[in-house]
């Protein structure tokens, strides 16, 4: 899923949404700018995409969302989503493949920051990979 990911954190306002996940959806609720995303591999490298202009996500009430993204060649591609919270996580639903899940590490107002985590093989090693999306309104 060529998707972005959001991470949160913050004073005790923030916790009280993040405990509650009625109120955490409805924090997320909106149209969020992509300011970065990070991807993360140890060992390995880290790269950076700065978010470029006309670059969100827009999450909806009824649990449809959608995406704007540049393409390479510079274009923008959008593409629907389907999300929910569950667990401190937010999760994209893929129809053929396992769902996406994100720690949430700080949403406020104004940011929304989530991450996801995991290790693969190479043919000599494991490798952690880690991605995280920075997204503010």
């Amino acid at each position: 899923m060529c998707f972005f990911l959001l991470v949160f954190t913050g004073c005790s306002k923030d916790d009280d949404v993040l405990d509650d996940t009625g109120k955490t959806e409805q924090a997320i609720l909106g149209k969020w700018n992509l300011e970065k995303y990070v991807s993360q591999e140890t060992p390995g490298k880290t790269e950076t995409h700065q978010g470029k202009s006309g670059e969100w996500a827009e999450f909806k009430k009824d649990g449809t969302g959608s995406q704007r993204w540049a393409e390479d060649n510079g274009e923008f591609d959008i593409e629907p989503f389907t999300w929910k919270v569950k667990d401190g996580k937010l999760i994209f639903d893929e129809e053929d493949d396992e769902d996406d899940q994100f720690a949430i590490i700080k949403l406020t107002d104004k940011e929304l920051v989530f991450q996801a985590q995991g290790t693969y093989n190479n043919d000599k090693q494991t490798i952690k990979w880690v991605e995280t999306y920075y997204l503010k309104k």
